[in-house]
């Protein structure tokens, strides 16, 4: 019986999980942006100090969350970039509106002084 009785438990917990993933699907299935930032790093430590915690206000108070920190990619073809970030906005329309705002451009000069950035921003597709 004891057994009936921690499988019930089981799948009932196993359903719960999947009922949350379906609902997390269906709220996916607006097509939602990211940003892909290539960073070249000159000055490590007052990049991570100085500028990364103001840029990623910036990026939460526009609802961005970041999908990939900025970290080393691992090359597949050719050399790749020294770092990549990657940010999930709900939209194209959000992801430009966060770049082109006043607080970005104002993180962007302290991060213009300890590193070069190359930006794009893509749309997801439906499955």
């Amino acid at each position: 019986m004891a057994i009936f009785q921690t499988r019930a438990v089981f799948l009932a917990g196993f359903t719960s999980l999947l009922l949350a993933a379906n609902v997390a699907v269906a709220a996916e299935s607006k097509p939602v942006a990211y940003a892909i930032v290539e960073v070249d790093v000159r000055q490590p430590e007052p990049f991570a100090k100085e500028f990364f915690p103001v840029v990623a206000k910036v990026f939460a108070a526009a609802g961005a969350t970041f999908v990939v920190k900025p970290s080393a990619p691992v090359a597949v073809d050719d050399i790749p970039p020294k770092r990549v970030a990657i940010l999930r906005f709900d939209s194209v329309d959000q992801a430009t509106a966060t770049f082109a705002s006043q607080a970005y451009r104002d993180a962007r000069k302290i991060g213009d002084q300890y590193a070069s950035f190359r930006i794009f921003i893509v749309q997801s597709t439906s499955p």
